[in-house]
């Protein structure tokens, strides 16, 4: 319930301080007092827009704070799902500059205007001429059946499957759309892959074979150089060797009479083994070079297929090509692991829409059964509330698709007159009997969906009498179940109220300003007489509305 409100700079409240009271709360006042001005001050504790015109001292900044209680609620996991502190009362608090800039707080910790609303809707329920246009739209006849069928644990579940479902539903779309541009690509990364894998390539060929080609194009050549460095070195009569023999020969002779002699002697028969090293080597070489046309051609083909592959991959090595292949394996995995992807997300899509049919068949079946019971009650209620002739019917209609509330359209019909065949209500329902209508609602809906707060915003304009005397006790019998505040021109409803509050205007030196105030027992008789009578108050109006308050005061 909202135990106290604090206005400071709003429109034309300078600074006021509100207790507010369990049960059923009046607030009367004459039209352009500031009622609906009290209204909008509240609306911006709910993340309603803030509007800077409507600060009364620009030198200064709007505050409205509202402290609720809200033990009983079960907000505790709403709290800590937004990192809230959680407590038995809570205060909202709106600050709005000059300038525009607005900031939002529950219980001092900052919030944007999305978390004011969240909370705003468990709270408080304000029922205006602009609410009363809800009734025409299907989405809210749904929420009123279903919350009168007592829905909301299946609705609970229905509504994460099926949000489980939509974003279940996009990722299988754009799965499958890009499964098929992978695979309009596939066939040609196939392609490449096929090409690339069938080619064996290895790290290094493409030199190994350009050196060998080198050689056997050149083979009579390098043939003729290692035959000819062979005769040369040590079978030439003036052979290298044989020079080196008889140089060595030579050194024998003198090493009595040169000691060093010993040294370059030993220095020679290391270069004559080197140079028969050099002059076999080179005779093995040159007998296993042959001039082979069938492997040139060979190497020919095989260092063309591969230059072909650097080409048209534009390539600078084997090695990029192996890296190339590598990757074009990775991507013909992903994409055939797509489809198992796809076929699993099918799968679990399949299983929720079983699920969802399962669940959309029970809200059916809770709704068939309970909107004859809402049409009787509803019947019954704005008959008392004067429309004598009033008929109800609630439609269900399969939608042929999954909707956040399931597979039923709902559809309230009504009528007013005898006689009159049922239609939609937006359409043949004249305003006052659409406010009727929506009082029926909220009272129905008091016994069944938990809410603390509701207020009701002039819902009597064009009503009197008996009508009149059974809205505040409608009202009255609401107020055992939430805490109930109502506007009102109406004595019949400000006297049922166990708490009355004022809207009244004063002049200062420099301004008018709006003032709000508790009125005692002599108070509420004089204000509902006076709007018994209008200004001029008589006996006979003060009597009679302490008759009111005192028969209402015996009820309460």
């Amino acid at each position: 319930m909202i135990e106290h409100i604090s206005i400071h700079n709003y429109a034309l409240i300078d600074r006021t301080e509100i207790d507010m009271e369990k049960g059923f709360s009046v607030i009367t006042g004459e039209t352009g007092a500031g009622k609906s001005i009290l209204l909008g001050a509240i609306g911006l504790t709910l993340g309603q827009r803030a509007d800077s015109s409507a600060i009364m001292d620009k030198e200064k900044k709007c505050v409205v704070e509202i402290e609720y209680g809200v033990g009983g609620y079960g907000l505790q996991g709403w709290f800590e799902e937004n990192e809230l502190d959680y407590a038995e009362h809570v205060t909202v608090r709106r600050e709005v500059t000059a300038e525009g800039k607005s900031r939002g707080f529950i219980n001092d910790t900052p919030v944007n205007n999305k978390l004011l609303k969240d909370f705003g809707e468990f709270m408080v329920d304000i029922h205006s001429q602009h609410q009363s246009l809800l009734l025409g739209r299907p989405e809210y006849q749904t929420e009123v059946l279903d919350a009168f069928c007592g829905n909301g644990r299946l609705l609970e579940e229905y509504g994460g499957l099926y949000a489980r479902y939509r974003k279940w539903s996009v990722e299988l779309k754009e799965m499958k759309s890009r499964a098929a541009d992978a695979e309009k690509e596939g066939d040609y990364l196939r392609f490449q892959f096929s090409q690339l894998e069938g080619a064996r390539l290895q790290d290094g060929e493409k030199e190994e074979l350009e050196q060998e080609l080198d050689m056997l194009t050149n083979a009579e050549s390098i043939k003729s150089a290692l035959g000819g460095m062979a005769w040369q070195i040590r079978e030439n009569d003036q052979s290298v060797v044989s020079v080196l023999k008889h140089a060595r020969g030579a050194l024998g002779g003198i090493e009595q009479s040169f000691p060093e002699a010993v040294e370059y002697g030993k220095r020679l028969d290391s270069v004559i083994i080197e140079l028969n090293d050099m002059a076999d080597e080179a005779s093995r070489k040159a007998e296993g070079v042959e001039f082979n046309e069938g492997r040139i051609e060979a190497i020919h083909s095989r260092l063309n297929v591969i230059y072909d592959l650097l080409y048209k991959y534009k390539a600078e090595s084997v090695a990029e090509l192996i890296e190339r292949r590598k990757r074009l394996e990775e991507q013909l995995k992903h994409i055939e692991g797509g489809s198992e992807a796809m076929e699993e997300l099918e799968k679990r899509l399949q299983e929720t829409e079983e699920r969802m049919r399962h669940l959309c068949g029970e809200l059916h079946r809770t709704r068939e059964e309970g909107r004859e019971r809402l049409c009787g009650e509803l019947k019954r209620l704005t008959m008392e509330l004067g429309i004598r002739h009033a008929e109800f019917a609630v439609e269900l209609a399969p939608s042929g698709q999954f909707t956040p509330t399931g597979c039923d359209e709902v559809r309230f019909l009504f009528s007013a007159n005898m006689n009159q065949p049922l239609g939609e209500i937006s359409r043949v329902a004249s305003g006052g009997e659409i406010s009727r209508v929506m009082l029926a609602l909220k009272y129905v809906l008091s016994g069944t969906k938990q809410l603390p707060v509701i207020v009701f915003d002039e819902i009597d304009t064009g009503l009197s009498g008996e009508v009149a005397h059974r809205m505040a006790q409608m009202m009255r019998e609401m107020a055992g179940r939430m805490q109930v505040i109502s506007i009102s021109h109406l004595p019949q409803i400000a006297a049922a109220g166990n708490c009355h509050f004022k809207v009244y205007k004063e002049d200062s030196r420099t301004s008018t300003i709006s003032r709000i105030r508790k009125l005692t027992r002599e108070e509420r008789v004089r204000e509902i007489a006076g709007m018994m009578s209008g200004e001029e108050i008589s006996q006979a109006a003060l009597e009679a509305a302490g008759n009111l308050l005192n028969q209402n005061q015996v009820l309460n």
